[in-house]
């Protein structure tokens, strides 16, 4: 006799295969994978890797089909796919590239946040303060000195120096550590060791950019995920330190906002951006979708030499999600020799790739994460996540919160507690929504709760959106009275 939640999850995997109805050659494509599986295992195919052919495979195929025309109309060569998030999207481009008989140069480049960043520290400290004090889940002092490359003695000593014992290990909230930043500013000792640890990365960093072509001209573009777009910041400063000239162009899957003062024109966005996409966003989860699209490597730290070539340096431990990664990124290559069959086979598969599947797509997204079952939470919510630019302090995706803690999520009680008229603490988690479900499980209750959770990304979505187009009007109207 099955359970509630067995028959749960029956009635979710049935709704995303109606879904999957509407792209005939994706729907095809899966029931074919799973088969030839089944078949050759004589087993059937890991639940969260059918779920992940039937949501997430759909999505990267139609994203990367995407930038590999927009390359090719905008004269690029070049296409560089940075890991770790960049790594399933560059498995789909190889074999796009085949299939559609492309020139195309498709590589995958070892970068991180991390790794660009720190190189290129010294090349301007003040926004090198800026890049260390970001908000982010569980945020301390000491997680913000880290940032900068430093070590436990010197964390140990600018702590000393700005009498900061006390507090060095407290999880402080957005305007924390803005408050943060105006010490640390102060501090002489903090900018020597940045200063240090920054120009002792940089001659390898750069050695690297150089080896893989980044410095030779403009005729590439580079793939992530999204989100900020400050990787591509640190990677241009890093290329214009050796070739000024050159201007990095990127394109993403999604974007909530821009870097300040970059050039918006070269950062494409797929499914949503910082002016369009509002409901999209409001049910997404840029975290959730990064513990789902990745590589089962460690994050890259630093470049070394050796025999006249520069390789990567990767973290000792492996993507802690790596078993379930390297299962997924074999399900997809899979997939993707049944999707890409012989040209003229099935006569659907260019359609589905080139029609606009952002509304289809998002049905999937929407669903996966903003509406939880147990099909989902089971399959990618103990999923491990950390959003610290070292990768340090891996957290469950779908954080165990209380019912307060998921009650101080909504907005008017968020608000609050960020301004501080109500005393407490927010507990953070990289997928809320299954937090949620994992707390009140099936119910009122969650959707309730799920709505307001929506309510407050839109909130979040639609206050960053007034806010630039309100400095574009200042702008403007400085300029109109020079």
């Amino acid at each position: 006799m099955k359970t509630g939640k067995s028959r749960a999850c029956e009635v979710r995997y049935h709704e995303y295969l109606t879904i999957l109805q509407e792209r005939p050659a994706f729907r095809r494509a899966f029931d074919e994978t799973c088969g030839e599986f089944q078949i050759s295992q004589e087993s059937r195919m890991p639940l969260d890797s059918r779920l992940y052919l039937m949501v997430f495979a759909p999505a990267l195929v139609s994203f990367v089909n995407w930038v590999m025309e927009q390359a090719v109309m905008t004269g690029k060569d070049r296409l560089y796919f940075l890991s770790r998030d960049g790594y399933q999207m560059y498995l789909v481009a190889r074999q796009l590239a085949v299939y559609k008989d492309m020139t195309i140069d498709c590589r995958y480049l070892h970068v991180s946040r991390y790794s660009m960043r720190l190189p290129g520290y010294h090349l301007n400290m003040e926004r090198c303060l800026d890049s260390i004090c970001v908000g982010g889940i569980d945020v301390t002092p000491l997680k913000i000195l880290r940032r900068g490359g430093l070590t436990e003695q010197e964390c140990g000593n600018v702590i000393r120096e700005l009498h900061m014992e006390e507090i060095q290990d407290k999880v402080m909230n957005y305007r924390q550590v803005q408050l943060l930043r105006e010490q640390l500013v102060k501090s002489d000792m903090l900018r020597q060791y940045i200063q240090k640890h920054s120009m002792e990365a940089y001659d390898n960093a750069i050695g690297y950019l150089k080896q893989e072509g980044l410095c030779r001209d403009d005729r590439f573009a580079i793939v992530d995920s999204g989100w900020v777009g400050t990787l591509q910041c640190a990677i241009e400063a890093l290329i214009q330190s050796v070739t000024p000239e050159i201007q990095v162009e990127g394109y993403y899957f999604g974007m909530y906002e821009y870097p300040r003062g970059a050039e918006r024109n070269r950062f494409h966005t797929y499914f949503f951006s910082l002016e369009r996409g509002l409901a999209r966003k409001a049910c997404f989860s840029n975290s959730l979708f990064e513990t789902v699209v990745s590589a089962a490597e460690g994050t890259t730290m630093a470049y070394g030499m050796e025999g006249g070539r520069y390789y990567p340096i990767l973290r000792e431990q492996n993507n802690p999600n790596a078993g379930q990664l390297a299962q997924n990124a074999e399900a997809l290559q899979r997939y993707l020799k049944y999707l890409l069959s012989e040209k003229g086979n099935h006569g659907t598969e260019e359609y589905d790739m080139m029609a606009d599947n952002k509304k289809f797509i998002a049905e999937l997204m929407k669903k996966f994460m903003s509406e939880p079952t147990a099909l989902e939470y089971e399959c990618y919510g103990k999923n491990l996540f950390s959003d610290d630019v070292t990768d340090e302090n891996q957290k469950k995706a779908a954080a165990d919160l209380t019912r307060k803690e998921i009650r101080d999520q909504r907005l008017l009680q968020k608000l609050l507690i960020m301004t501080g008229i109500k005393k407490a603490v927010i507990r953070e988690s990289a997928w809320l929504e299954g937090s949620a479900f994992g707390t009140l499980g099936e119910g009122r209750k969650l959707l309730f709760e799920l709505r307001h959770i929506r309510l407050y990304k839109s909130f979040v979505s639609f206050r960053k959106l007034c806010a630039c187009q309100t400095l574009v009007s200042m702008r403007a109207g400085t300029r109109a009275k020079v």
